[in-house]
């Protein structure tokens, strides 16, 4: 078992936030803070984690809180960062996969304003604010060593949530693309400055996956399916707990030697 600490998922209700929530659960995470704004969607999560411990022979507890939260409101952010590592004694993963995506007919010429700051405040915003109260955190608790063969002590580990947009454009998709390559720039800057610390921060970045956020608009799915027909090597989606199990290798200890990374889960589509 390789991530046993404590976890902090953003977007935890759905897609591929609620695959995540559930591989932590799997692999040995004493506790699990889940943030996300559908408080009906919180609770099913947290009962499916159970069902899914009570299912799998010898697992160990597990417990699982839930914070109905809105990641753009700075002041909630750091109100529930505090709360979990106070409620859980520490701090140990921080998964950003909250976000949002949307198409702009007619391209950046006709993306609306509105549209652009959504996207920027929930995507790359609310990231940074996770990151930044989760991270004062993590530099004041005593590291603790890895399970996998007593690799090097770490502080923590954040994982934020990019994209195959955070190298490449994408037709109609301004905002999204700008918020993805932003996240590597974060990522990255942000590595740099703890690295030494025993803090390590990656980025992970899905190709076209099967969630709630791309399935639910026409425009994208339509846009998706065309893109998986013609540039994805494995022609195919991902899955959401294809995606999670990459978070699970940057969070833990088989890990322990990668910082400021950005690791493509995308069929291939970035080898082309």
């Amino acid at each position: 078992m390789d991530v046993t600490g404590i976890a902090l998922i953003t977007g935890g209700a759905s897609g591929i936030g609620r695959a995540c929530a559930k591989a932590f659960a799997r692999d040995g995470a004493s506790g699990i803070a889940l943030l996300d704004l559908n408080t009906e969607a919180l609770a099913a999560v947290k009962a499916e984690i159970e069902e899914l411990l009570r299912k799998q022979p010898g697992s160990k507890p597990c417990r699982v809180e839930t914070y109905p939260t809105n990641i753009t409101d700075e002041n909630r952010v750091n109100e529930v960062v505090q709360e979990v590592a106070a409620t859980f004694g520490r701090l140990d993963y921080v998964v950003n996969a909250a976000g949002i995506a949307m198409k702009h007919p007619g391209g950046a010429a006709f993306c609306e304003t509105s549209d652009w700051e959504r996207i920027l405040n929930i995507n790359l915003t609310g990231t940074f604010f996770v990151l930044r109260a989760a991270a004062k955190i993590m530099l004041k608790q005593e590291p603790i060593r890895s399970s996998i063969n007593g690799r090097p002590l770490q502080r923590g580990s954040i994982v934020n949530f990019s994209s195959i947009q955070g190298i490449a454009g994408i037709a109609l998709s301004t905002a999204y693309t700008a918020s993805k390559h932003a996240i590597i720039g974060l990522t990255r800057t942000a590595s740099e400055d703890y690295a030494k610390d025993g803090l390590r921060i990656n980025a992970i970045c899905p190709g076209y996956t099967e969630t709630p956020l791309t399935t639910k608009s026409p425009q994208i799915l339509a846009a998706m399916k065309e893109k998986v027909a013609n540039a994805v090597p494995m022609e195919r989606m991902g899955q959401p707990e294809e995606i999670a199990d990459g978070v699970i290798y940057l969070a833990g200890g088989r890990s322990s030697f990668v910082t400021g990374t950005a690791l493509f889960v995308d069929g291939g589509y970035t080898q082309r």
